[in-house]
């Protein structure tokens, strides 16, 4: 009996899993982009996985053997194509506040950060988008943080009730500004950008004086 059983482990042993299809990476950079274009245009609503095939020029069976579904598309979508707005060190508070608060403005009125924008947005009335729209929003608070963070580094005197309301005072603005234009309405010039971010960063900075 002991030869039968060493016979079938031995058989078995060399069976082995056939590999799946390798993955395509230009294929699927093209999908993710046709994710993001898609629900752009249509919104989350009607934001399908057909569209996003025939945008792409695939079979909507290649999106179903990577992503679950749309929800699943759409965030790894999103979160593939984000990207942090760093902290940029100019040397003072107000220069490092008005840079950041530029380059967050100039992000979300690019069609990846204004998708950002739109998927918080709808995260309130979809749990699928949950997760996605609190790691967006950590990592814009992490940037403004070390903001003040560095400026206390320098010696700065900051007072610490007051840093969370300047971020946020900071955040809604340009939120209403992103509200204001839409995609595809940037500012005429990055003179005009850095006018008003400069204006409601010295605007904000109020709450900060004793």
């Amino acid at each position: 009996m002991s030869g039968i059983h060493e016979r079938h482990t031995g058989a078995a042993a060399t069976i082995r899993k056939r590999p799946g299809r390798p993955r395509d990476p230009i294929a699927e950079q093209r999908i993710l982009d046709a994710a993001i274009n898609e629900f752009l245009e249509r919104g989350a609503a009607r934001f399908t996985m057909d569209g996003v095939a025939r945008r792409a020029g695939v079979g909507k069976s290649t999106l179903y053997l990577r992503w679950a579904d749309r929800d699943a598309l759409l965030v790894e979508s999103v979160r593939a194509r984000s990207r942090s707005i760093e902290a940029v060190d100019t040397g003072s508070l107000r220069g490092d506040l008005i840079q950041l608060t530029t380059n967050l403005l100039r992000f979300l009125l690019e069609p990846v950060g204004y998708a950002t924008f739109r998927i918080t947005v709808d995260a309130v009335a979809n749990p699928a988008y949950e997760n996605v729209a609190k790691e967006l929003a950590q990592r814009h608070r992490h940037a403004a943080r070390r903001v003040f963070e560095r400026a206390r580094e320098r010696g700065d005197a900051i007072d610490e009730a007051a840093v969370d309301p300047v971020v946020e005072c900071l955040y809604g603005a340009v939120t209403m500004q992103v509200l204001n234009r839409g995609l595809g309405r940037p500012f005429a010039s990055d003179s005009d950008l850095a006018t008003r971010c400069t204006s409601t960063v010295d605007l904000v900075m109020r709450l900060l004086e004793p």
